[in-house]
């Protein structure tokens, strides 16, 4: 990493992974430390996308999902952890966000493909697939006991992910960073010329437009939402967020929910389920949760929780 890397007084890592566009920014004096998080994060990050891509067919996932109602899948201690995580996600939501929704996702998706709504009796079949607390998972092992089940970690993966790369910049001393994983964003210290990083909450009527800034440290922010994202069929937009109770994407009156936590992990739920439950319940949810915060936008208005206010930066 040459000298060149350093601008405003920050070093700079960009790359392009898990689907999407990334960026790290911190700042520590030496070089040597530097170089070894560079080496560090883009090894973890490569080995995760790895491990866990549902679009590399010899992925630890693939594995897993392929093995459906066959065998049980070894696990390392590292696998083992992303496994917990699975039903952290399934309990913190409620059963909102179900790990086994993948054969809902396919169905939706190959709707769209060939332009025609799935029957009743097609999503009655996914639905039957999902189902989190059938998954039989033992320390160093998982097991999808039905044919055609297969997980997914699109409702936590990438938030994750902010957290981990996160973690190892503190272990390699750097006290000061700004990991930007897709626009769902984790922070600790500060930048070089103020106490806090800023941050923007999409806007989710105006492209590439922040609705409103935040000032932030020891924070993250994760945003979630069917207004950019979506399957078009029949003319009609169905938002990629789906609802494994119904079978159904979303659609409720929620565009986008950014939420603030201590980490991208709790953000990511928090601001997912909103879109599934709908913005009154959803900030209900929010504000009942110990230090948390977010701003929900819906047609019509943004709603914000209790003390969300303390982080804006004026317009």
């Amino acid at each position: 990493m040459p000298a060149t890397d350093l601008t405003a007084g920050l070093f700079k890592l960009q790359f392009k992974a898990l689907g999407t566009n990334c960026l790290v920014q911190f700042r520590i004096e030496e070089i040597t430390a530097a170089k070894e998080f560079r080496t560090v994060a883009l090894r973890w990050i490569k080995e995760f996308e790895n491990t866990w891509s549902r679009y590399k067919p010899d992925s630890l996932l693939c594995r897993i999902n392929a093995a459906a109602g066959k065998e049980p899948i070894p696990l390392t201690e590292a696998q083992d952890q992303v496994i917990q995580l699975c039903d952290y996600t399934y309990q913190q939501s409620q059963g909102i966000i179900d790990p086994t929704s993948f054969p809902l996702t396919q169905l939706w998706d190959h709707a769209a493909k060939i332009d025609q709504l799935p029957t009743e009796h097609e999503l009655s079949e996914a639905k039957k697939q999902v189902f989190w607390t059938a998954v039989e998972h033992r320390s160093g092992s998982v097991y999808l006991p039905e044919s055609g089940m297969a997980l997914e970690i699109g409702g936590f993966g990438k938030e994750y992910a902010v957290d981990q790369i996160l973690a190892l910049a503190k272990q390699c001393g750097i006290e000061n960073v700004l990991v930007d994983l897709g626009r769902d964003v984790a922070v600790a210290g500060s930048p070089p010329h103020g106490p806090y990083w800023v941050v923007g909450a999409e806007n989710a009527r105006e492209q590439d437009t922040a609705i409103h800034r935040l000032a932030i440290t020891d924070r993250a922010l994760a945003t979630s939402g069917n207004g950019r994202r979506f399957r078009t069929i029949g003319g009609k937009k169905f938002g990629h967020i789906i609802d494994s109770r119904s079978g159904y994407p979303a659609e409720t009156d929620v565009l986008t929910a950014s939420c603030l936590a201590p980490d991208c992990l709790t953000a990511g739920i928090l601001s997912t389920s909103a879109c599934i439950i709908g913005a009154d319940s959803g900030m209900a949810e929010i504000n009942h949760t110990l230090n948390v915060d977010a701003l929900i936008q819906t047609n019509d208005k943004t709603i914000f929780s209790r003390n969300i206010h303390l982080h804006l930066l004026a317009s």
